[in-house]
């Protein structure tokens, strides 16, 4: 079973990040047809601010021309590529050298125009009638040029999009992910019949056997022979799944090798050796343990790592072990490290081998593009792109940074089709890669260098949206902590240490190197909750009973103060799907009165003398004083819910409850399996999600349809839950499925308002925060009103978003 670490990074929040990376989806926008900057011939026209700024006709004065503006940003990796980027930091540095198709505003919402920094100057979705396929249209902007002069054009759009679809893609895009129509024919190289055969064997699957044997169940559309030669690449595409978690673990959580997840190693030997690379995934994923050197896996097979094989087939053996051949998302596929499931690898593995077409699959029918004629008779290059289905979240997706063609091909020896790529060559992919260290694109900056851990930008003058007004513009590296250090000695002028009131403070008085600085917050995209556990508390009053018992104001005025706010929904507020003003459902009750109404309810018994609660008849533990186990990762003090915690056990105590307070440091690896790991309650927090307020992943209950880690007992409810409970659930699924299927970004949030009230009332989540993270600068040298503030500020849009518009003091 998978063991969930978290790894926690602060980065600039640009508007400008790869939009390859995003995920979510706001609403449905046209913007007004724009007027050109000039009206001469169609070849002159350029699609930009009439008033636009223009350094080459204005030069620039004073600091701005002459000093730099310094940006910290942690350890970057130099994977500085449009395509290739993966962590944050890398993403920040390649952000400022690019544009996308679209823009994501300060909420999340996709945006296009003359005033936006967009290549669509407008873009529109149509939902057939039937709802059977969604056509995205992008007029593009006529006249921009990438930095180094050359044009931008739909060439370059599609270009970019190919990349992201190739078969040997292995960026972190999930671009292919989408139902694009052709898209699956085109990355396998295949037929729509091999594909029809392929689906209708992974729908009959397979199943274990009582001997464990792999057992194939008859499908409808495929032969016998068809159906074993399809499955004789299990192991195979098994293996490859089983070394994406190792990957993933060594790419996100390098800093575990050497910790008690995997005692003994330094990160330049496990860097060095393929061996202890898939023994530390193993460990890491919870499939093994490390003492002296050996690694005893879960199968209960030891290997010396100085000289024994631990490859993928061992750690796919234990997988297999773990979990026989159920492949559903709650056997084999609980562990996938990305998106692709075991099914996906099969497919891939049989048709590479079996069933790709001859003379190859040339192109994605449901990508095409061609020219259109405004409204102000110019003529402009329009992309357009058909999915099956309607996706809320495919807009994301689509709004692609535009990276150049002629600059990231130029070089490359081998043949290229019409759309810029060699499909299905490693040799192309590596070929992109050599260009991972001088990122270039559309964007208001110009990659210089990469030096002695600074990277250095000079401003692109003809800037879509006009010349950035600071000439020079720099990251420097700094060590995580050691951010607010960089900002009061000058190193940096602009950061994002961890919020805290300690620096608030110090900024408001105003003392020595505190006199220069200024501080903006932001709400964290995520949310602090207590969870419940529906399976292990099935009584739906006893866990409403629980709820009104916790002060959940204790984690903001105990824990954050002023740097965090109160949270009555399931859902972190700075999505826009959030409501206005939610009722508090479970209004809290210090005396215990409320709680001991609802235990009653519930037929529980309480001996008023004694000062007992006792269970009901009928219950194995009948007899006996109520008893409850509230599980925290850390001490009491050092949780957000410790004060919560320790003030629920003080009013259940009223009522003859008693809590027993625990802490458990592998909490967090233990929530998917909370019930067999007997955690009843406990406290952790959600991280960002995007912008899309989609809730299946957690919410949605069916197990026949929805089926992930049970998480918070929901499925357990939906079948032997009250039928209050079952109707609840039986809502809050039908919501969730009408959510995601419609663009209506209106309808949406009237369908997630209701949905919340269900997820929320149904008290298996309470939540209890929402947090909030910091921005630092050196207002003496920064110019204050050159930066967003206020509201302007979110999760999607820092202060800096805008980079070209701020000003340095003279």
């Amino acid at each position: 079973m998978k063991t969930k670490v978290i790894k926690g990074t602060l980065a600039l929040l640009l508007v400008l990040i790869l939009a390859i990376t995003a995920v979510g989806c706001k609403k449905s926008t046209v913007s007004p047809t724009p007027t050109p900057s000039q009206s001469a011939g169609q070849d002159d026209v350029a699609d930009v601010p009439a008033n636009r700024y223009d350094a080459t006709k204005t030069p620039r004065t004073g600091n701005n021309a002459t000093m730099p503006l310094v940006l910290s940003t942690g350890t970057l990796d130099g994977k500085f590529s449009p395509f290739f980027a993966t962590s944050a930091y890398d993403v920040d540095v390649v952000g400022m050298t690019q544009i996308g198709l679209l823009y994501y505003n300060k909420d999340g919402a996709p945006e296009a125009g003359i005033n936006v920094p967009s290549l669509a100057l407008e873009y529109k979705q149509e939902v057939s009638a039937d709802k059977s396929k969604t056509t995205y249209t992008f007029v593009l902007k006529k006249g921009i040029t990438f930095s180094d002069g050359k044009p931008v054009t739909a060439k370059d759009v599609l270009f970019s999009m190919y990349v992201l679809s190739d078969p040997m893609y292995d960026g972190s895009s999930t671009f292919y992910t989408m139902k694009i129509q052709g898209i699956n024919e085109y990355r396998l190289q295949t037929s729509a019949d091999v594909l029809k055969m392929v689906d209708a064997i992974l729908e009959a699957g397979i199943t274990t056997g009582d001997d464990g044997s792999m057992v194939i169940n008859p499908a409808n559309g495929a032969t016998k022979e068809q159906q074993e030669k399809f499955w004789s690449y299990l192991d195979a595409a098994g293996q490859k799944f089983a070394q994406e978690i190792v990957d993933y673990c060594l790419a996100n959580y390098s800093e575990y090798i050497g910790s008690d997840y995997f005692p003994g190693f330094t990160a330049d030997q496990v860097n060095a050796d393929t061996d202890l690379q898939v023994a530390f995934g193993m460990c890491l994923w919870g499939f093994g343990e490390v003492a002296d050197g050996v690694l005893t896996d879960n199968m209960g097979n030891t290997y010396d790592l100085s000289k024994d094989t631990v490859d993928a087939k061992v750690y796919w053996d234990n997988i297999l072990d773990a979990y026989g051949y159920d492949l559903s998302d709650s056997g084999i596929n609980t562990e996938k490290a990305g998106d692709l499931t075991i099914q996906d690898y099969i497919k891939s593995e049989y048709i590479t081998n079996e069933g790709q077409v001859e003379g190859g699959v040339k192109s994605i029918s449901g990508i095409t593009t061609g020219t259109v004629k405004g409204d102000d008779g110019v003529e402009r290059e329009y992309v357009q792109v058909v999915i099956d289905g309607v996706d809320p979240t495919a807009i994301f997706k689509l709004g692609v940074s535009v990276v150049p063609m002629h600059y990231y091909t130029e070089g490359y020896t081998g043949t290229l089709n019409d759309f810029g790529v060699d499909t299905g060559k490693k040799e192309f992919m590596d070929h992109l890669k050599t260009k991972n260290n001088k990122p270039v694109g559309a964007g208001p900056y110009i990659f210089q260098e990469y030096k002695d851990n600074v990277v250095t930008y000079t401003a692109f003058d003809n800037f879509m949206l006009g010349s950035p007004k600071i000439k020079t513009l720099r990251y420097q590296e700094i060590t995580l902590g050691a951010e607010l250090d960089s900002v009061l000695t000058g190193t940096v002028h602009f950061t994002d240490p961890s919020a805290s009131m300690t620096i608030i403070n110090d900024i408001t008085k105003g003392e020595g190197d505190y006199a220069k600085l200024a501080y903006t917050l932001v709400d964290n995209d995520g949310y602090g909750y207590i969870g419940i556990q529906a399976q292990a508390i099935p009584e739906f009053e006893v866990r409403k009973a629980l709820a009104h018992a916790m002060n959940v104001d204790l984690a903001v005025t105990d824990y954050y103060g002023e740097l965090a706010s109160v949270n009555y929904r399931t859902m972190t507020k700075v999505l826009w799907a959030y409501p206005d003003n939610p009722e508090d459902f479970f209004p809290y009750d210090g005396t215990g009165e409320k709680s001991k109404e609802l235990f009653l309810a519930a037929g529980y018994k309480y001996d008023e003398a004694k000062n007992i609660m006792y269970y009901p008849d009928g219950h194995a533990k009948a007899g006996q004083q109520v008893t409850f186990k509230f599980t925290l990762p850390v001490e009491a003090k050092d949780h957000p819910a410790g004060t919560i915690f320790i003030d629920t056990q003080k009013v259940l105590a009223k009522i003859g409850v008693k809590v027993e307070i625990e802490t458990d440091q592998y909490l967090l690896s233990k929530l998917n399996t909370a019930y067999e790991s007997g955690i009843q309650v406990w406290a952790a927090a959600w991280g960002g999600g995007g912008v899309d307020p989609d809730m299946f992943q957690i919410w949605y209950s069916d197990p026949k349809v929805n089926q992930g880690p049970p998480r918070a007992g929901l499925y357990y409810l939906y079948e032997n839950g009250s039928e209050e409970e079952k109707a609840m659930l039986r809502e809050l699924n039908d919501l969730i499925m009408a959510g995601r299927s419609t663009l209506d970004i209106e309808e949406r949030k009237e369908i997630y308002k209701r949905a919340l009230e269900l997820s929320t009332s149904i008290a298996v989540e309470i939540p209890t925060y929402q947090r909030k993270n910091m921005f630092v600068y050196n207002k003496n040298v920064i110019k204050s009103d050159s930066l967003f503030s206020g509201e302007d500020v979110t999760p999607f849009q820092s202060p800096i978003a805008f980079i070209w518009n701020v000003e340095l003091n003279d």
